[in-house]
């Protein structure tokens, strides 16, 4: 196998990585793919990772002079564990099975130009699923019907917010208040009886649990800076997430402040 062109890998490897941060997986997991990548290569890699960007130096093995490094700040997409899957599996192929670079490319390009499933149809599963889960908590029926209904108009202004690029803190201070709004207007129209468990399950949907996840991962796997970094982020989601629901319970008569 010819030894590819050091900025050609480079430019790929910097797409690899953005795509894999941006799909939701944990640094160490993306740090072992793209060494095993370049190892195939005949070529290092050292790569930092920080919350919004990272770094990356890739060096000839055989020529250390010739060598590039990049800074390249990270983008958010949806989380899509397909994706990281299959781009995990990527990685092994060329080490396998030593795949030319240029079919490397091929083959990634046609990854992540798979059909998605439609915003629409993502709103309308998520909001099934979080009335579902206000069901498993033990809420009524009408409880199910506010929380799918809430749930749906919150995911709708999360998606407008998103495409307007809106401060992603602001999205969840005003997406909690909206879907808890709803349902405590189910509550005060005698339509939901269980209204502790209606209001708890309305805002599930907003509970950044992947990224929690990720930053307890990144941690053990000694990635602290990022782990610490993501760690920080969820918890201040989770704040606006309750100045959110506060601000429903502090103007609704529900006694629950009392």
């Amino acid at each position: 196998m010819q030894k590819p062109n050091i900025q050609t890998l480079t430019n790929f490897l910097i797409e690899y990585v953005s795509i894999m941060l941006s799909s939701g997986t944990y640094t160490s997991r993306i740090a072992k793919c793209v060494d095993r990548i370049t190892r195939v290569y005949g070529y290092e890699i050292h790569i930092n990772f920080f919350f919004h960007h990272f770094t990356l130096n890739i060096v000839d093995r055989s020529d250390k002079s010739s060598q590039r490094t990049y800074v390249v700040p990270t983008k958010s997409e949806n989380i899509n564990f397909k994706l990281i899957s299959d781009l995990s599996a990527l990685s092994w192929a060329i080490y396998d099975k030593r795949y030319s670079l240029e079919y490397a490319q091929e083959t990634f390009k046609e990854l992540i130009s798979q059909k998605k499933h439609s915003s629409l149809s993502r709103i309308l599963f998520i909001s099934v699923a979080n009335s579902a889960f206000c069901r498993l908590f033990g809420g009524d029926f009408g409880g199910c019907l506010f929380v799918l209904f809430g749930t749906l108009v919150g995911l709708f202004f999360r998606y407008i917010f998103t495409r307007l690029k809106i401060n992603i803190k602001i999205q969840y201070i005003f997406c909690s208040f909206i879907t808890s709004w709803i349902v405590f207007l189910g509550i005060d129209l005698n339509f939901v009886k269980e209204a502790n468990v209606a209001l708890g399950s309305s805002i599930l949907y907003l509970t950044p649990g992947v990224f929690f996840i990720n930053s307890i991962i990144d941690i053990l796997k000694d990635h602290i800076l990022m782990g610490l970094s993501r760690i920080i982020s969820v918890i201040i989601l989770v704040c606006c997430i309750s100045i959110g629901i506060y601000m429903t319970l502090s103007i609704s008569n529900l006694g629950i402040l009392q």
